[in-house]
């Protein structure tokens, strides 16, 4: 199968409507990561009904959903903390890896950020997670320097990097 050129691939957000492009893209990237990559497992997701894919998605305000047809190929949303926007649930397909899915999805984000108004947008990445952390180099992010446990159980260190983003007025 070949990889379609990025500007094949759409881009679109997704609201809790949409919950089963939700499952069917978060079920994906689940069942292709390596445990401890997302908060969640892919059984787990696996038996949640429509109620709990609405919540999950309604958290993600905005999500973004990549695609060129009913296969999705990539993902990525954002949550509000107390400490500003945090960039969450980044996934590319790998058959849409080094295609420029990856950075067109974080852009969505970055933009929804700006026209947000939101003077910064966050992230967490895996320590060692060498791929997801040049996609955020390549599109501005730097490390803060601070860093968590990835879960309760799980003591692997995640790295906060933030993109500091210009007033848009």
């Amino acid at each position: 199968m070949s990889n379609r050129a990025p500007s094949q691939m759409l881009i679109r957000p997704i609201t809790p409507d949409d919950w089963p492009i939700a499952r069917r893209v978060r079920l994906d990237a689940l069942a292709g990561s390596l445990p401890g990559t997302f908060s969640t497992t892919h059984a787990d997701a696996f038996e949640w009904d429509e109620q709990q894919w609405r919540e999950w998605t309604a958290r993600r305000d905005p999500f973004f959903v990549a695609g060129s047809g009913a296969q999705p190929a990539g993902s990525v949303g954002a949550i509000v903390t107390p400490d500003g926007p945090e960039l969450v649930s980044m996934w590319t397909a790998p058959r849409a890896r080094r295609t420029g899915v990856s950075d067109r999805l974080v852009r969505a984000v970055i933009e929804w950020a700006r026209q947000a108004d939101h003077l910064s947008l966050r992230l967490w990445v895996l320590d060692g997670n060498r791929p997801a952390e040049q996609l955020y180099l390549r599109t501005g992010f730097t490390p803060t320097g601070a860093s968590r446990p990835c879960a309760e159980d799980d003591p692997r260190p995640e790295n906060e990097m933030i993109l500091p983003l210009p007033a848009s007025r």
